[in-house]
């Protein structure tokens, strides 16, 4: 995904890793009968699934994915899937997230990384697109097309990560088509 990504940066005038990453999960049902690694969590711990997660730049290109899991919390899945992609992006310094992810501060003081948490303005009820967070749900959106993805029918988490991987990828791709050299 990396290498793709970096070509499709170049095209719009950027550096070839970004400055700044977006974060963001999403827990979607299970739909497998039998033996699974899907559990009972997200929003009020009924929705019994996994959680995936994707890291994505400034343009929406997506540059990390995992899955795991529905049962842990947003800042678990987001420090591990972090851990693994900063240090392949070196240049990252600044994490832009949603109040669910307050709790990767810490982490983010350690690698001297800016966090910073985007929260909907006061007295709003339901979703709210938050500037630049609105790209996030975007790639999820794009990557929810693929009817594969439309639940997790995978019985490892392995599985399901390769599967949103083969999105991200025919996501990149077709955005390496579709934009002008």
């Amino acid at each position: 995904m990396d290498k793709i990504a970096e070509m499709i940066r170049m095209r719009h005038g950027r550096t070839a890793t970004p400055s700044m990453v977006m974060i963001d999960g999403q827990t979607v049902r299970g739909g497998r009968a039998g033996p699974t690694f899907h559990d009972k969590g997200g929003r009020g711990g009924r929705t019994n699934g996994a959680k995936r997660s994707v890291v994505i730049d400034i343009l929406g290109l997506p540059l990390a994915v995992s899955v795991e899991s529905a049962r842990p919390h947003d800042v678990s899945a987001g420090r591990r899937l972090l851990d693994t992609t900063l240090p392949a992006l070196g240049t990252v310094k600044a994490i832009v997230a949603d109040r669910g992810y307050r709790g990767l501060g810490k982490m983010a003081n350690k690698k001297g990384i800016r966090l910073d948490i985007k929260a909907p303005p006061k007295g709003t009820v339901g979703f709210t697109p938050i500037v630049p967070l609105y790209r996030v749900e975007h790639a999820f959106a794009r990557l929810g097309r693929w009817r594969r993805l439309s639940r997790c029918y995978e019985g490892t988490p392995e599985s399901a990560r390769a599967w949103l991987e083969v999105a991200a990828l025919g996501y990149l791709f077709a955005r390496l088509r579709v934009e002008p050299a």
